[in-house]
């Protein structure tokens, strides 16, 4: 009598589960289905906010410099707000306040190092646990907070005279929140987390693109926007297109891993728990096959290079092109804007041709790539006349797209349970690039402005052929891999 009421009980148990599974299995499947993760057009807006606010920031530092901290007359300082090209007096003027300049630059940089390089370590860690899209909003709502602080310093600024020095203030939201590298470092592990190996490459390049695309669309519209409704309405747009992309990651983007519905203070008592370091610490140093800590490294300390080029540079290179060439606000957005075509046509052939139609290496790609940042800037040092900087950025028609190629490599390499604290790893590195790269930079250029403003490209020159080393190091290690396995075969 027990074993037959028994027997009913356990099936109909056993059908339960069954079903429960089933539910549980369709349900997953139907969450997968339905994740979006297209984020591209959101990095688009968001780069294009960045650069236009960029570009249009230094010109009203030099402007406050000359009228606030130099107190020359609003006729002689006109100049420096990069609409009109600069009479003789003017170029006098801001050959003496650049340095200034320079020291603003050089140490919003830092502040947008530090706190960012240490949060990133521990973002990395905790996004592989709870997920990349609060860290995602978290980063765009700052950029967005960011920008309105500048629109609200500028319209200050046009009631009171203000010093330069108070724009330092829009950097701290998205520094508190990571910075650009989390936001970046998120948006790949995001795009890692949902795409397989082919799909990697391809995600990434699109990736690359919106932000290219992005520095694009900045750098032709900030000059004629500047012209049309002034340095506030620029920050103003900018803050606009930062509200729709937050708006477009909060409202649209799924999270991309299977994450436990934790309470909010569980969470947040997660990311200062010492426990993330050492996992992260064990993920990047711990032993792997076929030499691939070594690869891994490797690539990590390759695109550190090219992001400490890239800071450096971004701290300097308008001056530098003010100075040289007395270049307008316009000349210098236009001499970014067709490089950015330049790249990107020039990226989109060498991909198509090399790894399309004739399965080039990934590392090949990439070495060819930093060579061609290489023979950009080596044009750039010999440039004496403004068009030659044009055909500098010809002939690095292939630069950038080396970090693509070893984020691929990279992602092939590392568990997607990894990849979060790798990126971490990697985004810690690049953030704290300015630490050494902004003073480095800031320094040489004031040492050789009257000489060979010219100078701190060279430094540049040397850190790419060290770059194209350590591909050169990842090639041989990888060779070395594939005779390691198959000896053991031959034996």
């Amino acid at each position: 009598m027990s074993l037959k009421n028994l027997n009913p009980t356990t099936a109909e148990k056993s059908q339960d589960m069954t079903d429960n599974s089933s539910d549980s299995t369709g349900s997953s499947n139907s969450e997968v289905k339905k994740r979006f993760t297209v984020i591209e057009p959101a990095v688009f807006l968001i780069y294009i906010s960045t650069t236009m606010a960029s570009a249009v920031l230094q010109n009203q530092q030099l402007y406050l410099t000359c009228t606030v901290v130099y107190d020359y007359s609003d006729e002689l300082c006109e100049p420096m707000l990069g609409i009109k090209a600069k009479n003789e007096a003017s170029q006098d003027i801001e050959t003496k306040i650049q340095p200034y300049v320079a020291n603003i630059i050089m140490a919003g940089s830092l502040i947008t190092s530090i706190l960012p390089a240490i949060l990133s370590l521990l973002l990395g860690p905790w996004s592989d646990k709870f997920g990349r899209r609060p860290v995602l909003i978290a980063t765009f709502a700052a950029a967005f907070i960011g920008h309105a602080t500048s629109t609200i310093l500028t319209g200050i600024s046009m009631a009171t005279p203000l010093n330069p020095w108070v724009y330092v203030l829009s950097n701290i939201p998205l520094t508190v929140t990571g910075g650009t590298c989390a936001l970046i470092t998120m948006v790949f592990c995001l795009v890692s987390d949902v795409s397989d190996e082919d799909g990697k490459v391809r995600r990434m390049f699109f990736i690359e693109g919106a932000v290219g695309i992005g520095s694009l669309g900045g750098n032709l519209i900030s000059s004629y926007i500047l012209s049309a409704i002034g340095v506030n309405g620029v920050f103003l747009v900018s803050s606009g297109m930062d509200l729709a992309a937050f708006l477009f990651v909060y409202f649209f983007i799924t999270e991309s891993l299977n994450v436990k519905h934790e309470r909010q203070e569980s969470r947040l008592r997660e990311f200062f728990k010492f426990g993330l370091i050492k996992d992260l610490v064990r993920s990047c140093l711990k032993r792997r096959p076929h030499f691939d800590r070594a690869v891994i490294w490797c690539i990590i300390f390759t695109m550190i290079t090219t992001t400490f080029v890239q800071q450096g540079e971004g701290g300097v290179s308008y001056l530098f092109l003010r100075n040289k060439f007395n270049v307008t606000l316009q000349d210098f957005t236009t001499l970014m804007a067709a490089g950015i075509v330049i790249k990107m046509i020039g990226c989109g052939l060498v991909l198509v041709l090399l790894r399309v139609l004739f399965k080039a290496p990934l590392l090949v790609v990439s070495a060819l790539g930093i060579l061609g940042c290489f023979t950009e800037d080596l044009m750039r040092t010999l440039a004496q006349q403004f068009w030659q900087m044009y055909l500098a950025t010809a002939c690095g028609f292939m630069a950038g797209i080396n970090n693509p190629m070893l984020q691929a490599v990279l992602a092939s390499l590392v568990e997607a349970t990894e990849i979060g604290k790798v990126y971490a790893v990697i985004s810690a590195l690049q953030t704290l690039a300015p630490l050494a790269a902004s003073p480095i930079y800031t320094s040489i250029y004031k040492m050789t402005l009257v000489s060979n403003p010219a100078a701190f490209y060279y430094l540049s020159c040397a850190i790419y052929l060290l770059g194209f080393l350590l591909i050169g190091t990842i090639y041989i290690f990888q060779r070395m891999s594939i005779n390691a396995s198959r000896s053991p075969i031959a034996a």
